[in-house]
């Protein structure tokens, strides 16, 4: 289960937009995993690293839900994600399900779609 998290948020697309939305303000993060949800879902053309992007966002939307992780090392140099730990709107949720329901990988999501329900 741990591993889809520790895999997502340390592919090197992925590092960089953590390090480009950790510079925002709290408010500011949660609207940009929104959006990073937003894109995929409502562009049927999301190039892969939007795909990438949406789903580190989807998961890190999962966290701030109360989602388990294996990530420690990407969490203690974001600490935006344990800081936001209980924050985030339903729609920041919802895209972030649908993000992940939609996502073709070979990890079990279940706990991370169970935290955002």
């Amino acid at each position: 289960m741990g591993a889809w998290d520790d895999a997502i948020l340390t592919e090197e697309i992925n590092i960089d937009y953590l390090d480009e939305i950790s510079e925002l303000e709290d408010a500011e993060i949660l609207e940009a995993l929104e959006d990073a949800c937003l894109l995929v879902i409502n562009q049927d053309k999301a190039t892969e690293d939007e795909h990438l992007n949406g789903q580190a966002a989807a998961t890190i939307a999962a966290i701030l839900s109360g989602a388990p992780y294996s990530a420690g090392e990407v969490v203690e140099n974001y600490p935006f994600i344990r800081a936001l730990i209980g924050e985030g709107s339903e729609s920041l949720r919802a895209a972030a399900t649908r993000v992940l329901e939609e996502s073709d990988v070979d990890y079990d999501l279940e706990a991370y779609l169970e935290a955002l329900s």
